[in-house]
């Protein structure tokens, strides 16, 4: 129930199904005597506060201390969301009664967090009852489990020395026909070729199927080829078929026809793929478990439109409850942060005068050390805030060029399988709006995203046109930006649901991702040299946009 709910709730949203398989090694043992027979209990919840709910179980296996469990669970997999997740591994003696059973050791992560790891797989100690006992080590892999029925498969086909049904004063005019095998052993015709007419050596057009129409996605399973002579006067004839599979066809050999009469054993010919793949358009999920990590740097807004932070109406004003400032950095924060190995966010300031300068700075260190601009994942983050308020003048004007830039840079530095994202967390409209504008068009050509999250209720004219959804944004040179790069959201829209914040904020990042892969015609790491993918052609990450 509360997967179903999670996919309710952002059914309109990039969310994928994942398969979940676990595996667990070096159990401890429960029984005297014999191994611990172990099962593998499931729970997820919808908050870090909320109880964790049963989602499903794994078979229970007997005597048995490295388990691979051939059960899988089925998740809804939601990258705009933290999806908690505990995996118990108990020594079941009757499975019959599973409350009577022993907990050997379990782990709590994320969903995010098994996606975000290289090859979309977690490996990890089981917590038990003592601290520094060791209680085995489990592993989760996450596949994608949808997303990939605009597979196709392309082919230029050929016959070769094909046999000649239109006697002494004529050559066959063949055609080729795919059929896909259904489940009670029939045929159901997918594909037809045009005729070519007196050729025994014909070359067809190229031609594409859907391999969710010709095999059900499988590329082991059975298809059936055929040829047949056209006749305009009578009804055609079978040149000769064969059961083959698309990895055969794949292989790009020569495949024998088979005569359709039984125990009649007359060469037909032979057809033969000249060129043939699979087109397939690249996840989201395909890079992330491909390694490519997301960096994650915030900018925050010191201007003196805030207010003084002692005043408490400031939106600055630190107090028992989280200002909009530190919610905006929480819900954005811990949901990145799943994806980043080292869990450390550069974080800025713009907009202040730092202790010692007569001046605005424009880009600071938030920790107050600019050598080391990062801190140690969302707390360090809100401990960085908290320390630098008391410890710099609110001023201005609001410039985000400079704060921008720097990100820009990182990103460059970062390219090889690294998607920068920049949190500017702003209090009103631009002073620097052009050069603004020239930042954001640099840095549509690198790998990163540039999410605005606009607290107070001033006007933010000049944020939403940022967020160039319609339109290309135009520096005053003439340069177009090359993609959109910027999401907007004012924290009020949604205050009322805070998770539908971090929706809305995230909800373009997983496109913008793929439209940067797809301007560098970058295949995902996870498709391996022999794999007979190919990328599609044009943009295919617009495409993909829902």
């Amino acid at each position: 129930q509360i997967v179903v709910k999670m996919a309710a709730l952002f059914k309109d949203g990039p969310s994928v199904r994942v398969r979940l398989t676990i595996k667990a090694n070096d159990i401890a043992d429960k029984d005297w005597f014999s191994k611990s027979d172990p099962i593998c209990i499931i729970k997820a919840k919808e908050g870090k506060d909320a109880p964790f709910v049963e989602v499903g179980r794994t078979e229970w296996i007997k005597d048995n201390h490295n388990p691979e469990f051939t059960t899988k669970i089925e998740m809804q997999y939601v990258f705009e969301i933290k999806q908690y997740m505990e995996f118990c591994i108990l020594d079941v003696d009757d499975p019959k009664d599973i409350n009577k059973a022993q907990e050997i050791g379990k782990i709590e992560t994320t969903l995010s967090r098994i996606v975000g790891n290289t090859g979309g797989t977690l490996s990890a100690p089981l917590q038990g009852a003592k601290p520094n006992a060791k209680y085995g080590t489990i592993t989760i892999m996450a596949e994608e489990q949808k997303g990939r029925e605009s597979d196709t498969f392309t082919c230029v086909m050929r016959g070769i020395n094909l046999a000649n049904k239109d006697g002494l004063f004529g050559k066959s005019d063949p055609f080729l026909i795919l059929k896909r095998k259904n489940r009670d052993g029939s045929f159901a015709e997918v594909f037809k070729s045009e005729v070519i007419d007196n050729n025994l050596n014909p070359i067809w057009k190229p031609f594409s199927v859907k391999l969710s129409d010709l095999c059900n996605g499988d590329l082991d399973a059975p298809v059936r080829l055929e040829v047949w002579d056209y006749d305009s006067l009578s009804s055609n004839d079978e040149i000769g078929h064969v059961e083959v599979t698309v990895k055969q066809l794949l292989q790009k050999q020569a495949i024998e026809l088979q005569d359709h009469k039984a125990g009649r054993n007359m060469k037909c010919g032979s057809v033969q793929c000249d060129k043939a793949n699979v087109v397939r358009t690249p996840t989201f999920m395909d890079y992330i478990v491909s390694g490519c990590e997301i960096t994650v740097s915030v900018a925050v807004d010191f201007t003196a439109s805030n207010r003084d932070p002692a005043d408490a109406s400031s939106l600055h004003h630190i107090s028992a409850d989280w200002n909009q400032y530190q919610e905006a950095m929480i819900r954005v924060g811990e949901v990145l942060i799943e994806y980043d190995h080292d869990k450390r966010i550069a974080a800025f300031g713009f907009g202040a005068m730092l202790p010692g300068q007569s001046k605005a700075s424009h880009c600071f260190a938030l920790n107050g050390d600019p050598a080391n601009v990062e801190v140690e994942g969302v707390q360090g983050l809100l401990d960085a805030y908290a320390g630098c308020i008391n410890n710099v003048k609110l001023y201005g004007p609001t410039n985000m060029a400079e704060v921008i830039a720097h990100s820009t840079m990182l990103a460059k530095e970062q390219r090889r399988q690294h998607y920068h994202v920049l949190l500017i967390i702003t209090d009103g409209d631009i002073t620097d709006r052009q050069e603004t504008i020239k930042a954001i068009v640099k840095a549509s050509k690198e790998p990163m995203s540039i999410i605005i999250v606009g607290v107070g209720d001033e006007d933010f004219a000049d944020m939403e046109y940022l967020d160039s959804d319609k339109h290309a944004l135009v520096d005053e040179n003439g340069e177009a930006s090359v993609r959109d790069v910027v999401q907007f959201v004012p924290f009020l829209d949604c205050k009322a649901d805070l998770t539908k914040l971090t929706f809305t904020v995230l909800h373009e990042l997983p496109f913008q991702l793929l439209e940067y892969k797809c301007s560098r015609a970058e295949k995902p790491g996870c498709w391996k040299p022999e794999d007979p993918y190919v990328l599609p052609e044009g943009n295919w990450a617009k495409a993909k946009h829902r």
